[in-house]
């Protein structure tokens, strides 16, 4: 499955469509085209397929950067934000991220890139003859390791994990230059295609005989491209030179402080590199650094190690990148096949101690007038059964990364629920053949009917086309019905006990059934996370779900923020960390299976939330991005703010802008994002029919 070229026509130009993320893009010309498939060699960086054709004008209708190459590979100019720029007549390769697809153009010809509101121009001398080349960030793994059940060979495929990285240079820290380690498979012994070979790298590291231990290092042994061997200490070898990682901060966090550091260093050293950028983290960091970031750069991976080594862990910690995931794992030889996904996610791993009771309790007796339930005071038909039994439900220690993933017993209260299952499954995701997304929305409750209001929160993007159906009072058989059939998202609101789903007939239960081919789904209901597991457990890829007994006005509100920010491109798990702003009880939804399950692509790669703050001169403007597997840690992102042409690493807090209320508008109408302001949580098209913003 390879991205596809379509002619359009009024306006002219051309559709691109990745088949396997179902995602797509509109190209304009100055006239009517006819792409030819032609070969892929042609360009600069790698390309999945192209074709050829002629035109005198092409029009992104989105604001993105055009990095410019000569045929030599040296990077020879940059238009970012509002910029335009001129380039005489030469070869040129043109690299333009968009979001889950990279566009290259190659021309011969002299050039202009300029930009209105919401587009971006690049006009040619006269119909020229241009390619057009397309790569796919999709990533799957090249193959399996068999292991047995001695730890050794573990450690042996994880030091394997690092054949998947495209490179040992610092831009090993784009996601594009990682690949996805290879999966690991318990069997009867160790074996491993000759194709996986670890990278000359002279690191190693140490750790004793231990499932915790080797899931601790899993990820900085995937990034570092180490070996991993077996000894009485915990020590990180540097082509010879042994760091203790056993430090007075615990092996734990010693490792998780090293893996960031690194990856952190790695980031600022790329600009060296094939895109010598404005990045925002190199100028806050460069001046506490001692050395020269180009001679580290091409240096070997031992000494740029050694390098980074000698820069106290002080001098970065304050400019880190939110981390985009925490994996807390039992150390059960069963979980070693979910390493190579959570390496991949360059996860900082934490081995759970004996679980604490949960601090969870159903809502205050002042809120029970709103429960939803028929003359109860919860959300469920088994008024005695109201009392909350917390016996499968777990407090997991809580994180500061965006997301958090529990692969281990029981229901984590604030985290995803994941299984190895869960992560397999994703691998047999079928490519999309459909040209929109289906949305079945289940309301099987009449007192309800206000919730209804997501429906029009979806199909709302107009590069996407939603398939949306409505259901009521649904019978058992009915909601089996809805159950099975293919569809890509389920929205159902109602009521959730231990026996099933409320339906107009009775209690269903979806334990009952053998296959579930729902994609995803929220469970918009009381204690719906046993029923939300067995729809994994029967084909779902993931789903959110709750935790405790919920009341109407904050399940509805939860709802309505859930159903815009899926639709703006977040992941399940990074959309619930957002919409828990609008209620006190949000942290009794999490995800369940695949957090990391995204309905539709960002259009900008990179999904951000804002916070707004009023100030006497206009207002402090907070962007904060949430990565994707597509645009994972450590992609670009550059905030069309003003004049700003600053770049900066996409995970968590970006910066805070000073803007006047024009400047705001302007960056508002420039996409719809979710807005936190007055301590609520709102969106920018909302803010803006407000006269006052």
């Amino acid at each position: 499955m390879r991205p596809e070229f379509e002619p359009l026509v009024d306006p002219d130009g051309v559709l691109v469509r990745d088949p396997i993320e179902n995602a797509q893009f509109e190209l304009y010309t100055d006239r009517v085209v006819d792409p030819v498939e032609t070969d892929t060699d042609q360009f600069v960086l790698p390309v999945d397929s192209a074709v050829a054709i002629e035109a005198g004008r092409l029009e992104i209708p989105r604001l993105v950067n055009v990095f410019l190459w000569d045929d030599d590979g040296t990077m020879v100019g940059e238009s970012v934000n509002q910029q335009h720029t001129e380039h005489a007549s030469g070869w040129y390769s043109l690299d333009l991220p968009l979001g889950p697809m990279k566009l290259q153009i190659v021309a011969e010809s002299g050039l202009t890139v300029r930009r209105s509101e919401n587009a971006t121009q690049v006009e040619f001398a006269g119909e020229t003859p241009l390619l057009l080349g397309v790569r796919s960030l999709h990533e799957s793994p090249a193959g399996t390791i068999t292991i047995g059940d001695d730890v050794e060979d573990a450690m042996r495929a994880v030091a394997l994990s690092g054949s998947a990285l495209k490179t040992t240079s610092p831009e090993r820290s784009f996601p594009s230059l990682r690949g996805h380690p290879p999966l690991i498979e318990r069997a009867d012994g160790f074996d491993a295609p000759d194709a996986f070979e670890r990278p000359e790298t002279d690191v190693a590291i140490e750790i004793p005989r231990d499932y915790g231990d080797l899931f601790r290092v899993s990820s900085l042994a995937y990034y570092l491209g180490a070996d991993v061997v077996p000894g009485d200490d915990r020590v990180l070898d540097v082509a010879g030179e042994r760091y203790d990682l056993d430090t007075d901060r615990g092996f734990e966090a010693e490792v998780s402080n090293l893996l960031k550091h690194v990856f952190f260093l790695d980031c600022v050293t790329r600009t060296e590199g094939f895109y010598p950028v404005n990045l925002h983290e190199r100028n806050v960091v460069e001046p506490d650094l001692p050395f020269d970031s180009a001679a580290v750069y091409d240096a070997t991976p031992a000494e740029r190690l050694r390098a980074y080594l000698d820069v106290p862990y002080e001098v970065t910690a304050p400019h880190l990148p939110q981390w985009k995931l925490t994996a807390d794992i039992e150390p059960d030889p069963d979980h070693v096949e979910a390493i190579p996904f959570v390496a991949n996610e360059l996860a900082t791993v934490r081995i759970p101690e004996d679980e604490e009771d949960p601090d969870v309790h159903d809502e205050p007796e002042a809120l029970t007038e709103f429960y939803r339930a028929d003359g109860a005071t919860v959300r469920s038909t088994a008024g005695e059964e109201a009392a909350a039994d917390w016996s499968n439900v777990v407090k997991p220690d809580e994180t500061d990364a965006i997301e958090h993933a529990w692969i281990a017993e029981g229901f984590p209260l604030g985290a995803s629920k994941t299984r190895v299952e869960s992560y397999l499954r994703r691998l047999d995701r079928p490519a999309r053949d459909q040209d929109s997304i289906s949305i079945d929305i289940v309301c099987n409750e009449d007192e309800m009917s206000e919730e209804d209001i997501v429906e029009q929160f979806y199909g709302t993007r107009d590069v996407f086309e939603f398939d949306i159906a409505v259901h009521y009072d649904l019978t058992g058989d009915e909601l089996a019905d809805v159950l099975r059939k293919d569809t890509d998202f389920l929205h159902y609101i109602g009521h959730v006990d231990e026996r099933g789903f409320q339906c107009a007939d009775g209690m269903f239960d979806a334990r009952t059934l053998e296959e579930v081919n729902v994609d995803a789904f929220l469970l918009n209901a009381c204690k719906s996370y046993e029923q939300g597991d067995a729809l994994v457990e029967r084909g779902s890829y993931g789903g959110i779900v709750t935790l405790a007994n919920i009341s109407n006005d904050p399940a509805v509100r939860i709802g309505r923020a859930l159903a815009r920010l899926l639709n703006n491109g977040f992941t399940l798990q990074a959309g619930l960390s957002v919409a828990r702003h609008v209620t006190l009880f949000g942290n009794k939804y999490i995800t369940i299976g695949d957090g990391t399950l995204q309905l539709v692509q960002s259009k900008d790669g990179t999904p951000i939330a804002t916070e707004l703050v009023e100030t006497a001169s206009g207002y402090e403007l907070t962007v904060r991005g949430y990565p994707t597997p597509r645009s994972s840690i450590g992609s670009l992102y550059l905030p069309h703010i003003k004049e700003n042409t600053t770049q900066y690493l996409n995970s968590g807090v970006v910066d805070t802008f000073d803007v006047t209320t024009s400047d705001l508008r302007e960056f508002f109408n420039r996409g719809v994002v979710p807005v936190l302001f007055d301590g609520e949580l709102t969106w920018s098209d909302e803010l803006l029919q407000n006269e006052g913003v």
